[in-house]
Parts: C-alpha cells; sequence; structure tokens
C-alpha cells in the first residue's frame, strides 16, 4: 500500500482493458527494469496505456477503475469538456498512484473537488498529475473555442508550456520519473526556448 492511501478514501484498483498492441519498434533500452517507450509524431496515447499496462508491476504503477461515462460528464458539467486524449486516459483509468515519490493520476472527482487554487492559470485548467501529496503539481489548460487545443504546464514561479500531448508527458514520466525525467525535461525545453 502507498503512503498517500493513509490520507485519502481507498477505490478499488483494477487493469483497465485496452487492446491496442505495443509496437515493438517504441521500445528501447534503460528504464529501472530496462525498457523505455520512445516518444515520436506517431507514438499514440492507446500505445502507451497498454505499455504501462502490460509493465505495471515493473513501473510501480497502480490503476484505479476506468472512469464512468456519468462521472466524465460531470466533470463536462461542473469543470470543462474533456479533451479526447484525456477522454482516453480517464476511460482507461480515473487516476493511478505510483512508486515514484506518490506521483500520480488525479481522479476526476478529486480535481472538481479542489478545482480553485493560485497555481491553476485560468478557470479552464486544472491540475491533472501531482506528487508528494501535492508538493508540485503538473496542469492542462483547455482552450474552451477548440477544446483539443489544450496545454500541459508546469507552474512555480512562473507559467512554463511543456507540451501540448499528454501521449509525451506520460512517456517522459515512464522512462525516468519525475526527478530523472519530469524536472530536466522542463530544464531542458527552458533553455532551448
Amino acid at each position: 500500500m502507498n503512503f498517500f492511501n493513509f490520507f485519502r478514501k481507498i477505490t478499488n484498483k483494477t487493469d483497465s482493458q485496452v487492446d491496442a498492441k505495443i509496437n515493438s519498434q517504441n521500445v528501447s533500452k534503460t528504464n529501472n527494469f530496462g525498457k523505455t517507450i520512445t516518444y515520436n509524431s506517431s507514438t499514440t496515447l492507446i500505445e502507451v496505456l497498454n505499455y504501462m499496462k502490460e509493465n505495471a508491476s515493473q513501473l510501480g504503477i497502480q490503476f484505479n477503475q476506468p472512469a464512468t461515462e456519468i462521472e466524465i460528464e460531470n466533470f463536462k458539467n461542473i469543470k470543462i469538456e474533456l479533451p479526447k486524449d484525456f477522454k482516453i486516459l480517464y476511460e482507461f483509468c480515473n487516476g493511478f498512484e505510483t512508486d515514484d515519490i506518490l506521483f500520480r493520476l488525479i481522479p476526476l472527482s478529486e480535481i472538481i473537488e479542489h478545482q480553485k487554487d493560485d497555481y491553476l492559470i485560468s478557470d479552464n485548467s486544472f491540475h491533472f498529475t501531482e506528487y508528494l501529496i501535492y508538493c508540485d503539481m503538473w496542469s492542462v489548460e483547455i482552450n474552451q473555442e477548440n477544446i483539443e487545443d489544450y496545454k500541459i504546464y508546469h507552474k512555480v514561479e512562473d507559467v512554463f508550456v511543456l507540451t501540448n500531448s499528454i501521449t509525451e508527458f506520460l512517456c517522459v514520466f515512464i522512462n525516468k520519473g519525475v526527478y530523472d525525467g519530469l524536472y530536466p525535461w522542463e530544464e531542458e525545453k527552458r533553455i532551448n526556448n
């Protein structure tokens, strides 16, 4: 049981059903168990989710049950409509926890509970991942006029847009974690901007 579970109500965990197969050409070496998934323009979110599912125990990931249509519709009515990528992600699992310093995908109901704070840049944004019980968060801002146009950002002293792809974000985390992956990735992007 993860440390974080002591601070929130228990949810049933299960592997979600996603049928697409990971392309073996996208698997290379490095990760903490010897494999990574390579992100490129042809990498799909389904491939990444299948990779996570197939390697969950080695990655230290525990998936929540998938979000229901009612939960996704409720999120739309209370907060904002989710882009297709985020619907796919939450239909796969309504949150997950990891062994990597308690990094996790935040369940939709928890996002609704904590929908306002100083780190969000607009009413169209929300935190979707966090670690160490909200010591740091990664957020998404959705363009209301085109919900498929979203930006994943990290805000500390300033707002820095990391990507417009949940697939890329997950690949960086899966391959290297928070301290060796997400933070250096942001530093590199800041230098190259």
